[in-house]
């Protein structure tokens, strides 16, 4: 039998809608990290392209420009959220991101470090001490809620 072509998109976005219901269903938690995940991928990758072009957008820890340790820092996260075992290393090193987007964030309020400014007007380090936070939270809410009684 042959489908046609308007028939075969349709059985494909059934069963795309199919799985994404099924999964959403599993792990709403892992769905909400992975998109954050992403969130904070395109918002740093930004901030990078940024940092290429002008140059002295991020501020330097040590000698390397904090952007690219955040960027290193969510690649990590996205590797150790895809992981089945990847907790300890997800919350070590969101744990330290926020950590150093905190030192980041009040260094900008004391105006001893220059933080760059988002699209919507907001310093970058709030953005990441907001979304690290939110990251850990979200990691100890799906370890508890996966424990088992």
């Amino acid at each position: 039998m042959i489908l046609r072509k308007s028939t075969y998109k349709r059985s494909k976005r059934i069963l795309f809608c199919t799985f994404i219901r099924f999964y959403m269903r599993k792990q709403p938690i892992n769905i909400v990290l992975l998109t954050l995940i992403f969130f904070g991928i395109f918002i740093i990758g930004d901030t990078i392209y940024n940092e290429l072009l002008y140059g002295n957008v991020c501020p330097i820890f040590t000698i390397v420009p904090t952007c690219y340790i955040v960027f290193v820092y969510l690649v990590f996260l996205l590797f150790f959220q895809l992981k089945k075992n990847g907790v300890l290393g997800f919350l070590f090193l969101s744990g330290f991101a926020v950590i150093l987007a905190g030192f980041a964030s009040v260094g900008h309020v004391l105006g001893s470090i220059k933080c760059p400014i988002s699209d919507v007007g907001i310093p970058t380090c709030y953005i990441g001490v907001i979304l690290f936070t939110i990251l850990t939270g979200l990691k100890f809410w799906e370890v508890k809620s996966n424990k088992k009684p």
